[in-house]
């Protein structure tokens, strides 16, 4: 089993901020949701019950913020502007440049007339992070949680050689709002998710309307089970109960991701290492 090392230099950091795994972190929106609700007068499986969604609120780890940070509008270190995002943590010592929206061009096409493109801010987290040789991370905006202030811009490092002390802890983020706020303590800023890097081959078939209507669920379908589309019209679709679930799940094609990612204790030479000394 491949391993990722989370590694930090502050103490504070590994006793009460490790990196969380995401299934531990579920957006409180997500846990008070009913799987099965009343939409348009009829009981309907919410969003709860996609397989697909379950997955991704369950994969990875999320990194959290350490310490109450603010971001305040107003002049960079640089002193390049009055319309800059700054960081600054509680104590006024923690502070970091904005990348300034000329760096991004034409980017946000979509924008209404009148509308602006704001700068961006980034931010060093407190740990940097190694993967066995051939995989990278997904930076991803932990999107779920519905963070008000900000969104963090998605990105891809290569983790098995970018990770000397920080060199893969800057995070860079987008304001959605004008004015200045604070982050708190304990909020997810990035979803980390690992991947072995591979070569992949895309292919391209036309296939004629008959082959494509027999074939539905080629891919997914065992040579001695019927395809998802022959069970659809058969045992599910005359199922009554509410509570239902298709054959995706129940027929053992989905496999639960978080059962993929797991956490064990620092390796002996840490000088946190439970062995050694408690932090609880």
């Amino acid at each position: 089993m491949p391993t990722i090392d989370f590694t930090t230099f502050n103490e504070e950091s590994l006793r009460d901020f490790k990196p969380v795994l995401a299934k531990k972190l579920l957006p409180d929106w997500w846990k008070k949701m009913k799987v099965n609700q009343i939409v348009r007068g009829k009981v309907t499986q919410t969003i709860r019950a996609c397989p697909s969604m379950h997955d991704w609120t369950k994969s990875g780890w999320y990194i959290t913020t350490n310490r109450d940070i603010q971001v305040l509008v107003g002049s960079d270190r640089e002193s390049v502007g009055v319309n800059k995002f700054i960081t600054k943590d509680e104590n006024g010592t923690y502070n970091s440049p904005s990348h300034p929206a000329d760096q991004f061009d034409n980017a946000f096409e979509y924008l209404a007339e009148g509308e602006h493109v704001k700068d961006a801010f980034k931010m060093r987290n407190g740990w940097n992070i190694k993967t066995p040789e051939g995989y990278s991370c997904f930076y991803l905006d932990p999107f779920l949680h519905q963070n008000k202030f900000f969104s963090t811009w998605h990105g891809i490092i290569d983790t098995d050689k970018f990770n000397t002390n920080y060199d893969n802890s800057q995070i860079i983020f987008y304001p959605k709002v004008e004015h200045s706020f604070v982050i708190k303590k304990g909020t997810p800023i990035v979803q980390i998710i690992p991947f072995k890097r591979e070569e992949w081959v895309a292919t391209y078939q036309l296939r004629d309307a008959e082959t494509w209507h027999e074939n539905r669920s080629e891919y997914t379908r065992h040579d001695e089970m019927p395809t998802m589309d022959e069970m659809g019209r058969t045992k599910y679709d005359k199922l009554k109960d509410e509570n239902k679930l298709g054959p995706y799940r129940l027929e053992g094609y989905w496999k639960e991701k978080g059962q993929f990612f797991k956490e064990q204790e620092p390796p002996p030479e840490c000088p946190f290492h439970s062995g050694e000394k408690d932090v609880d």
